[in-house]
């Protein structure tokens, strides 16, 4: 459940104005496509401008910021905590990278950038038996 949680929260955030779009040029406006198994079970995370997060799993209300890590704010009455990460500056729309940042135990993710929104969401991840 952590795993789901953690890589969930790659993707809910605060905003600081110029901050903001710094470092984050390439995912503002596009989709991020998560994948979190070998099974491509993932979803799509949406960054606005503003500050706004919005997943293709539903969660909306969320912050982001950027300053040498992303940060992603879920809202006061969700009761999460913000959780911060690394995120890759230079990865270009269309391209991908792997990184086990975001995750306690290890676990690869892979992030890929496609250009624009309204993209097919992958199959969202099974969350563990508890």
């Amino acid at each position: 459940m952590k795993r789901f949680v953690m890589t969930a929260a790659i993707l809910g955030l605060m905003t600081s104005g110029a901050a903001l779009a710094d470092g984050m040029d390439n995912a503002v406006g596009n989709t991020v496509r998560i994948i979190v198994n070998d099974a491509g079970e993932g979803f799509d995370v949406y960054f606005d401008a503003g500050g706004a997060y919005s997943d293709s799993l539903g969660r909306t209300g969320a912050l982001w910021s950027f300053d040498e890590q992303l940060c992603i704010i879920p809202p006061p009455e969700s009761g999460g905590e913000t959780n911060c990460g690394p995120w890759n500056e230079e990865l270009a729309v269309g391209g991908s990278w792997q990184t086990d940042g975001w995750s306690e135990d290890g676990t690869m993710i892979t992030i890929s950038i496609l250009e624009g929104r309204g993209h097919d969401a992958p199959t969202p991840p099974t969350p563990p038996a508890e």
